[in-house]
C-alpha cells in the first residue's frame, strides 16, 4: 500500500512549490529506512517524512515522528551535520527508477538527499557532484554496490509494462480543507496509520520471540521429564524382583538365564518368571535389581521436581505472551528500541552468541559462549557505552552489561556481573577473584590474536568474594527471565 506513482508525483510537486526556501532545523533517522526533516517556513514548521520501507514507502508530512530508539544511527548524525541550516532548493520525482530527490543549498554548498523506493530501498546523502557521503538501508550498500565516496547512479528503471501499470493507477489522496500541504498530509493519512500498526506488530513479535523460544524448548523438555517421572512403576517392579530373589537365593544358580519363582501377594500366590543375567552371581543379580530400583527412584524424584519447574516456566512464558498480545499500539511503540536489535541479538536464545542472565533490578547481563562468540558479543552486539567485564589475568567469557547511555552501573549489578565473569572463567569454584571492568569503547581486538583475545585500557578492578546465594540466583535466570516465584 505504498504511495502510487501518481500520488508521489503530486506530493513531490507540492513540496517543490510550497517548501522551496524552507530551512532544515532538525533531522532524525530513527530506523534504517526512515528519516524525518523539520523544515521551517514563515509562520510554521513542517515535519517531512521520508520512508523507503516496502509497503510503507512514502514522502509525506507527518504530525509526529517515530521515536529514535537507543543510540542515533550514523545516518542521523550525517543528516544533522550536512543539512541543518540548509535551504530546500528543489524536489523531483524519477518515475521510472522510483527515486525522489531533494536538493538543499547553503551559501556555497549543495547537498542532495535521495530516497530510493524500489527494492531494497533506502536513503542516501550526496555531494553536489553525486558522490555518496553516507547511506542508510538494510542491504542497500551490498545490493546497489555503493559505499561512501562512490558515485551514485540511479537504479535500473522499471520494465515498460510495470511502468505503464504504475501510471494507470489513479491517486487516492483526498485533500482536507485547511491543510497546508494538501497532498503531502493526505499521503500521511493514507499510509501513516498502517505504518504505526506494522511497527507495533513488529515490536510485539520481537518481544515475544524469547518467550516463544522458551515455550518451545521447555515444552520439549517437559515431555521427556514427564516420561522420566512416569517410571515409578518400573522402579517398583525392580524392588519386588529384588525382594523375591532375596527370598529364593538358595534356589538360584549362576549361569541360569531364567527361573520361575512363587511370589506371595495380597491376592494370593503368583508364579513369576524372572530373567537372569548368566554372568552375575545370584547375589549380584539381587543387588542389581535393588540398584536399579534406587536409581530409578532418584530419577523419578528429580524428574518430578524438574517437571514442576518446567511447568512454572511454561506458565510464565504463556502469561508473558498473553500480556504481550493484550498490549495496545501506544504501549508497543513506546518500546521502539527493540527494532534496533542487531542480527546477533535477534532470534531465539540458542542462536545468540551470548547467554543472557537477569541481575539486580531486572538488568540484563550477557555472557559470551566462547572465543568467536566473545568477539561477536564485544565488537558487534555491545555498544560503546555498555559495560565490559572479564576475570583478570584468566581465560574466560566476555561479560557485557547493556546499560543505557549515560547511566552509571549500580553496585549490585556490578557485583552480579562480576560473579558471572568469575563463574565463566578459570576462577570457577574459587572463593574469590579479581574482575576487570571498563566501557566497551576501551576494549580492542588484539591484531592477529586468537578469537576472544583483547586488550583494554582505563580498567578498574573489583575484588570479589564469592556469594553462593547470589551466584545461584543469577544462574537460575539464564535465558533472560527472572526465576519464577515459588
Amino acid at each position: 500500500m505504498s504511495l502510487r506513482s501518481s500520488e508521489l508525483e503530486q506530493v513531490v510537486a507540492e513540496v517543490a512549490a510550497q517548501l522551496a526556501g524552507a530551512v532544515v532545523q532538525k533531522a532524525w533517522c530513527p530506523l534504517a529506512r526512515l528519516a524525518y526533516l523539520e523544515l521551517r517556513v514563515p509562520g510554521r514548521s513542517v515535519l517531512l517524512c521520508l520512508c523507503a520501507e516496502g509497503e510503507l514507502s512514502r514522502l509525506s508530512v507527518a504530525e509526529d515522528r517515530f521515536p529514535t530508539p537507543g543510540e542515533p544511527a550514523p545516518f542521523q548524525r550525517w543528516l544533522r551535520q550536512e543539512l541543518v541550516g540548509f535551504k530546500l532548493a528543489g524536489a523531483s520525482w524519477r518515475e521510472a527508477e522510483r527515486v525522489v530527490t531533494l536538493d538543499f543549498q547553503s551559501e556555497d554548498t549543495r547537498r542532495r538527499l535521495v530516497l530510493e523506493l524500489g527494492s531494497p530501498g533506502g536513503l542516501m546523502l550526496l555531494t553536489e557532484s553525486g558522490r555518496v557521503l553516507m547511506l542508510s538501508g538494510e542491504g542497500l550498500a551490498q545490493r546497489r554496490s555503493l559505499h561512501p565516496g562512490a558515485q551514485w547512479a540511479p537504479p535500473e528503471p522499471l520494465p515498460a509494462d510495470a511502468l505503464a501499470k504504475a501510471r494507470a493507477a489513479t491517486s487516492r489522496l483526498l485533500p482536507f480543507p485547511g491543510d497546508f500541504l494538501v497532498y503531502a498530509e493526505a499521503a500521511e493519512r493514507l499510509i501513516g496509520p498502517k505504518d504505526k500498526t506494522s511497527r507495533a506488530e513488529s515490536i510485539r513479535r520481537r518481544l515475544a520471540l524469547p518467550y516463544r523460544a522458551r515455550l518451545k524448548r521447555s515444552g520439549r523438555t517437559l515431555e521427556k521429564v514427564r516420561a522420566e517421572a512416569a517410571r515409578g512403576p518400573e522402579a517398583e517392579r525392580h524392588r519386588q524382583l529384588g525382594e523375591l530373589l532375596t527370598q529364593n537365593l538358595y534356589r538360584l544358580k549362576r549361569g541360569v538365564t531364567e527361573v520361575t519363582l512363587t511370589a506371595y501377594t495380597e491376592s494370593g500366590m503368583e508364579e513369576v518368571r524372572v530373567t537372569l543375567d548368566p554372568r552375575r552371581t545370584p547375589k549380584e543379580e539381587t543387588d542389581w535389581h535393588f540398584h536399579q530400583y534406587r536409581r530409578l527412584l532418584r530419577g523419578v524424584e528429580h524428574a518430578r521436581q524438574r517437571e514442576a519447574e518446567l511447568a512454572r516456566e511454561v506458565a510464565h512464558a504463556e502469561a508473558a505472551l498473553k500480556q504481550l498480545e493484550a498490549l495496545d499500539e501506544a504501549s508497543l511503540l513506546a518500546q521502539a528500541e527493540v527494532l534496533q536489535l542487531t542480527a546477533a541479538e535477534e532470534g531465539p536464545p540458542e542462536a545468540r552468541p551470548f547467554k543472557e542472565y537477569v541481575g539486580h533490578g531486572g538488568q540484563r547481563i550477557w555472557v559470551g559462549k566462547g572465543g568467536e562468540d566473545n568477539d561477536t558479543l564485544t565488537f558487534k552486539v555491545a555498544r560503546p557505552y555498555h559495560l565490559w567485564l572479564h576475570a583478570r589475568g584468566l581465560p574466560g567469557s566476555h561479560v557485557v552489561v547493556p546499560l543505557e547511555k549515560g547511566v552509571e552501573v549500580a553496585q549490585e549489578v556490578l557485583l552480579d556481573a562480576a560473579h558471572l565473569a568469575l563463574h565463566h572463567s578459570g576462577a570457577k569454584g574459587e572463593p574469590r577473584g579479581e574482575v576487570s571492568w571498563v566501557p566497551v569503547k576501551f576494549v580492542k581486538k588484539v591484531k592477529g590474536g586468537a578469537p576472544g583475545r583483547v586488550q583494554y585500557t582505563r580498567e578498574k578492578t573489583l575484588v570479589v568474594r564469592l556469594e553462593q546465594e547470589r551466584l545461584e540466583r543469577l544462574l537460575k535466570t539464564r535465558g533472560g527471565e527472572a526465576p519464577p516465584v515459588p
